[in-house]
């Protein structure tokens, strides 16, 4: 099958399953979006901006949570938004995640597979410029595969697949990609975090090259960052904008007091319950995104007490996960399941898990876990995660469970040399675009990020499996019972699918609602400032 476009033989192969759930998707954000454009919501006005002709110059500045001193334009080392932030338009990737959440071309064209998709052959795009002037080729696209293949790179799972040693040239702008067992959907890989492409031998990020629409100026991590407009970028005519800029503001209010007061003109991962006040005082613009999105509590499987499976059975039954919504998120969510993927292709849709106390007492008390203290790390990272740590303490309480809170710095979250997957009971959020993405990434057991230390070599190859079934009924039975087992045995409680809720200014135009990160994609190049 030939994916030139993508999107008509993606969604014909969602249509064959049975599975038209990205058009749901869609239909969602449309009503959520109709729903709060009386009251402020960004979602109708920046459709509505495509028809005005966007204005050249000026620095567009943007406000994230910082990292401190492990912030990089690193894509290999940097797992926090503010990293993503740099590398989506410092890079760019493979393949687009689009607002419907199918792939679609970046700076590969066409995916083309061989007969049982053990081979793909690539075809990039031509007239491509690095920003040092260096012609993009099929050589740096080896290069960045093989430098995912590092153990520590965010992306790992993006190649875990892939033959690296026999990636092979198909011409200056051809790529040919050997993999150890089928994979009908080899795209779905390089939607992931940090999957963009670096110029071949690239080592020093200090003074980053990419082909993205910025190039790097300056640099102070856990402070701020500078780039300016490529001008020969592939897009034409885009960036509108001369500089970009992303700057560190840990606290939330602090962030949507510099939004109003004009000193940024966007920020990322609104306070809820501020974007809540802001769709009634209409000081700025508020973006919401629909998304598969998710907010979860992590229990590490092999660490006390969550190695008994009756424990991480009982925890599940303790959240009442609507009032967590209401209290946390300010109804910006859905209740979650405890499987991620709400809405994509093959997720399974299990019910809810009901709060039960009672239940969750019983468990405990058949795994002598009476009576049980546990303390629950958590951060300002992400907004939300305070508060629905604060709120599952108190509902815990019910169950005989002792919940202790504790606050981590925000630059030691999610990074993976000091706390990030080494936390018992924790919180954590994950942008989800593919099942295929999302349990390579999360849940192998060489996953960089597996946060729950869930590592069994039969669900490995169960994974595996459900990647390279060759028909979408085969896929749908094998990612079945892929979640069966998470949601019988895992440690994931996937309490909320939530929206992705931003701040813009009013000056800003251009930026519209992607389900597929934060602020559009972090996508800076289709803004403009009037």
């Amino acid at each position: 099958m030939r994916y030139e476009g993508w999107q008509e033989d993606v969604l014909a192969e969602e249509a064959e399953a049975g599975s038209l759930s990205r058009l749901d998707l869609l239909r969602a954000a449309a009503v959520g979006g109709a729903a709060l454009a009386g009251s402020g919501a960004l979602a109708d006005r920046a459709l509505g901006a495509a028809a005005q002709k966007p204005k050249r110059g000026g620095r567009l500045r943007v406000a994230h949570v910082g990292a401190g001193k492990s912030e990089s334009f690193n894509p290999g080392r940097g797992s926090n938004f503010i990293d993503a932030s740099r590398y989506y338009n410092m890079y760019d990737p493979l393949v687009r995640v689009r607002p419907d959440l199918t792939s679609g071309p970046g700076l590969a064209l066409q995916w083309i597979p061989n007969k049982d998709s053990t081979t793909w052959l690539v075809k990039l795009r031509p007239d491509v410029e690095f920003h040092n002037g260096k012609s993009f080729t099929a050589e740096d696209v080896i290069y960045t595969l093989r430098s995912m293949g590092d153990k520590k790179h965010v992306a790992l799972s993006s190649v875990g697949g892939i033959r690296l040693g026999e990636l092979k040239k198909d011409g200056k702008l051809g790529l040919r990609i050997p993999l150890r067992s089928s994979n009908a959907r080899l795209f779905d890989n390089f939607n992931v975090q940090g999957s963009v492409v670096i110029p071949a031998g690239l080592k020093d990020f200090s003074k980053p090259v990419g082909t993205g629409p910025f190039s790097f100026k300056s640099f102070t991590p856990g402070q701020r960052s500078l780039c300016v407009r490529n001008p020969n970028y592939w897009e034409n005519g885009k960036p509108y904008v001369d500089e970009w800029e992303d700057i560190s503001i840990d606290d939330n209010t602090a962030r949507v007091n510099a939004l109003v007061a004009g000193q940024v003109d966007l920020i990322s991962q609104m306070d809820p319950r501020l974007a809540r006040a802001q769709l009634q005082r209409k000081q700025v613009q508020v973006l919401v995104a629909p998304s598969s999105s998710i907010q979860v509590f992590l229990m590490a499987i092999d660490l006390a007490p969550f190695q008994d499976v009756r424990v991480r059975k009982a925890f599940k039954l303790i959240p009442d996960r609507k009032a967590l919504i209401d209290g946390a998120l300010a109804g910006f969510a859905t209740p979650g399941n405890d499987l991620a993927g709400r809405g994509l292709p093959f997720w399974l849709d299990k019910p809810v898990p009901k709060r039960d106390p009672e239940r969750a007492k019983a468990l405990l008390k058949a795994a002598g876990a009476e009576n049980l203290t546990v303390t629950l790390q958590t951060s300002n990272v992400v907004p939300g995660f305070i508060e629905s740590a604060t709120l599952f303490a108190q509902q815990a309480k019910a169950a005989g469970v002792n919940v202790k809170v504790k606050k981590e710095s925000a630059s030691a979250y999610f990074d993976t040399s000091l706390i990030y997957t080494k936390m018992p009971f924790a919180q954590s959020f994950w942008t989800v675009t593919a099942l295929g993405q999302f349990y390579p990434q999360s849940l192998l057991s060489t996953a960089v990020w597996n946060e729950t230390h869930f590592k069994q070599k039969s669900f490995d190859k169960l994974i595996q499996s459900a990647i390279g079934a060759p028909t979408n009924a085969l896929a749908k039975k094998r990612w079945a019972q892929v979640q069966e087992i998470q949601f019988d045995q895992g440690g994931y409680i996937v309490w909320a699918n939530i929206n992705l809720v931003d701040g813009v200014g009013k000056n800003v135009r251009g930026m519209k609602p992607n389900p597929f990160f934060n602020l559009s994609g972090f996508n800076y190049r289709d803004c403009w400032l009037v």
